[in-house]
């Protein structure tokens, strides 16, 4: 009966956290979360968003390339910036071939249902 009557209260103690740490992740504001809606809570167009993400991949790899020919050119002998900017380039673009396997696999299951 105790061991019943303590698991019935362990429960509802998890049950509880669960819903503050999901009210507290509603609050968070992600980056790019903000830009990708607009004040009306309306989403921008998909293309819109994509189109978004792309520039915003390339513009990190300009950024990479502009600071490594400053590097090499001896303009700077920043070596860390340069490495910390190809790094962030390199993240950037290997999120944003998963971001496309996840969207051509979504788009093949979609295919192959049922109509």
């Amino acid at each position: 009966m105790i061991d019943s009557v303590s698991s019935l209260a362990a429960q509802q103690l998890f049950k509880q956290n669960q819903l503050e740490h999901a009210k507290k992740l509603q609050s968070v504001e992600f980056p790019g979360q903000a830009q990708g809606l607009e004040k009306t809570g309306e989403a921008k167009s998909f293309d819109g968003i994509v189109g978004k993400f792309i520039t915003e991949v390339d513009s990190k790899h300009k950024t990479a390339v502009a600071e490594t020919n400053r590097m090499l050119l001896g303009e700077t002998d920043n070596v860390h910036q340069a490495m910390i900017a190809s790094q962030e380039a390199g993240v950037a673009f290997n999120m944003m071939v998963e971001v496309r396997n996840k969207l051509v696999q979504s788009y093949q299951e979609l295919m192959k249902m049922p109509v």
